[in-house]
This record gives structure tokens, sequence and C-alpha cells, in this order.
């Protein structure tokens, strides 16, 4: 067990130099600071390779920018390949922040969907079992509901489930049937 866990964190260990140097190889140290002065690269130049992470971002390596140097391309165009190549870091982080809010939004307009989806299976099931509602049925084909009435009724019922107007029906919208409740 001793041994495992040894090993396990001897591992670790050589993971972590390992992780640690790959992390260096992609940020801009001293020596690169050193080697862009000697090829003639502005203070600004470098301040904005700094600023910009344009080296650990890969968008531009100290060797690219020593071999633009060294074919007299100047600082303001190697500054313009720079900004042009990519959004700053502050500009990724609002570009995140836009995206998770996109993300969210989205989010919440599928749960209304969602939920309209299943208020409206809810409403169609209701209107079915209303349609064929055997004591409705029954006051039509008893005659105290004329069957151009439950037609109406029915028609009514169609629009509002599709949130149609129903101005046909009233002021209000609303369907004005007469039930007979008197006995023959």
């Amino acid at each position: 067990m001793v041994k495992e866990m040894t090993k396990y964190i001897l591992i670790m260990i050589v993971l972590c130099h390992l992780l640690f140097n790959l992390s260096m190889a992609f940020a801009l140290n001293s020596k690169d600071v050193v080697r862009l002065k000697k090829a003639a690269v502005g203070d600004r130049l470098i301040k904005e390779v700094i600023s910009s992470h344009a080296i650990s971002r890969a968008l531009i390596s100290v060797e690219e920018i020593v071999e633009m140097k060294e074919a007299r391309i100047g600082d303001e165009v190697i500054l313009a390949i720079i900004r042009e190549g990519s959004a700053t870091v502050p500009e990724l982080d609002r570009e995140d922040i836009e995206d998770r809010a996109l993300k969210r939004k989205m989010k919440r307009h599928q749960i209304l969907v969602e939920m309209q989806r299943k208020e409206l299976d809810l409403l169609v099931e209701y209107l079915s079992r209303l349609i064929t509602n055997p004591e409705v049925i029954k006051l039509v084909h008893d005659g105290k509901v004329a069957s151009e009435d439950y037609a109406r009724i029915i028609k009514y019922l169609k629009q509002y489930a599709r949130g149609e107007e129903t101005i046909e029906y009233g002021d209000q919208g609303d369907i004005v049937i007469d039930i007979d409740k008197g006995h023959k």
C-alpha cells in the first residue's frame, strides 16, 4: 500500500512538473523579452504581446515576431496583426458572459415552450373530453341544445384553443347558448 502511494505521488509530481514546463513554454519569459529587444522590438509592442497574452494564446510566437523584425516589418504592423488576430482576454470574457446569458435565455425559452406545449396538450385533452362528454351529447340528442349551437360551441372551443379571436360570439368573445332546462 505504501509502495503504491509513493508511486502515485511520484507520478503526480512528474505530471505537475511537465504541466508547469508546458505552460511556461507558451508564456513570455524574461529570455523572450531580451530576445525581442535584441531584435529591435519596441516597448509598446512587447507590452501589447504581454497584455494580450498573444504568446500563451498562440496568436503569434516570439520566433515569428523576430522573423518579422528581421524582415524589417514595423512594430505597428505586428501590433495590428496581434490586435486583429483575436479578441483580447477582456473581450473574450465579455463574449463568454454574453454566451452564458444567451444560453440561459435560450433555456428559459425552451422551458416556456415546453410549458406552453404541456398547457396546450392539457387544453386539447380537456376540450376533447368536453366535446365528447356524454352529458353534452345527450343535451344535443334530447333537443335541449340545437345541433347548430353544438357546432358553434365546438368551433368556439377550437378557436379558443388555437388562440384565435372569437369576436363573432359576443362583445367579450363569449359564446351565448340557450340551454332548455325544461322537461318535455
